[in-house]
């Protein structure tokens, strides 16, 4: 297979000569349009949300320094004495799946 044409750079697509299985000669490609007006983007509303929550989550921390170190506090003086109870509740309403409307997990 022999290409011919540009080797470099933007221009016409270069034809291509005894492509074919049988080893006959191709026509040559149409040339690509010259005229290029430049690329484009358009970023729908929802994205530009989604990017703009995305900027102010990052400059949330993943840990809350100030309330761990209330707890740390806390469990230093034993004063720390969570309600068992609400823990629990805590734990299971956590770890079960909603109620669908017919009343089934």
């Amino acid at each position: 297979m022999k290409v011919s044409g540009k080797t470099s750079g933007v221009g016409p697509t270069p034809s291509v000569v005894g492509g074919s299985p049988s080893g006959g000669a191709q026509p040559a490609a149409a040339p690509a349009s010259a005229a290029v007006n430049g690329d484009a983007l358009s970023v729908s509303s929802t994205a530009q949300f989604m990017a703009a929550a995305r900027a102010q989550l990052a400059r949330i921390p993943d840990i809350r320094t100030d309330k761990v170190e209330a707890i740390k506090a806390q469990l230093d003086s034993d004063a720390y004495n969570p309600d068992g109870d609400a823990v629990a509740d805590g734990l299971v309403r956590e770890h079960t799946p909603p109620a669908t409307a017919d009343g089934v997990s």
